[in-house]
């Protein structure tokens, strides 16, 4: 094929609407395939997730999502669902807090992570964007695991591992920037006096 015959027209239609960006919605199993510790433009401690959808049309095309989790210590709601969502990928808090795990570290546990999400559309900078919520564990990775040292697990923090279903289902956090979008009725009760700090 000549460079004449070549149409940006014909690439960019064979790609449909996916070029301008998809936003994803319903409840999926997802694998964590990659998992880096950064941070924000404004400094804040983050961790970029990507996800991969497991089984089905999606899957099989081998579609994935990136997520951002970060840490925003101003917010009680949003510290809350950080730690809540360390904890469904496979990174408990109490284990955090014993271990003091780097974030390249907790990064790293996340990874081959099986999760169920629920995911929702949503916008940044005017463009299509998927907020995902952790709901559940299917299966991760022995606590510690590639640290040189594991953690053993306790009954209580397994137990604590399982499920978001009840928690986290009417707040909602930009996952881009860590700021509340909608915090549930009832917020404050039973959340703790104190976020604590992962990086401790």
């Amino acid at each position: 094929m000549s460079d004449n015959d070549f149409s940006f027209a014909d690439e960019f239609k064979s790609f449909g609407d996916e070029l301008n960006g998809v936003a994803y919605t319903g409840d999926y199993t997802m694998k964590v395939t990659k998992a880096k510790a950064s941070k924000t433009a404004k400094g804040k401690q983050q961790f970029v997730v990507t996800l991969a959808f497991q089984g089905g049309p999606l899957g099989a095309k081998g579609k994935t999502v990136d997520n951002r989790l970060v840490w925003s210590p101003e917010s009680e709601v949003a510290a809350r669902i950080f730690a809540q969502s360390l904890r469904v990928l496979g990174a408990p808090q109490d284990w955090i807090m014993s271990a003091k795990p780097t974030p390249d570290q907790i990064a790293e546990q996340m990874v081959g992570a099986v999760v169920e999400v629920n995911l929702k559309a949503g916008e940044f900078n005017g463009q299509p964007q998927t907020n995902v919520n952790y709901r559940k564990s299917v299966s991760v990775n022995p606590l510690g695991g590639g640290q040189g040292g594991a953690v053993k697990t306790t009954s209580a923090s397994a137990a604590a591992a399982v499920s978001l279903e009840d928690e986290t289902a009417d707040e909602q956090v930009d996952t881009t920037t860590g700021e509340v979008i909608q915090e549930p009725a009832t917020a404050g009760a039973g959340a703790p006096g104190s976020a604590g700090n992962p990086w401790a």
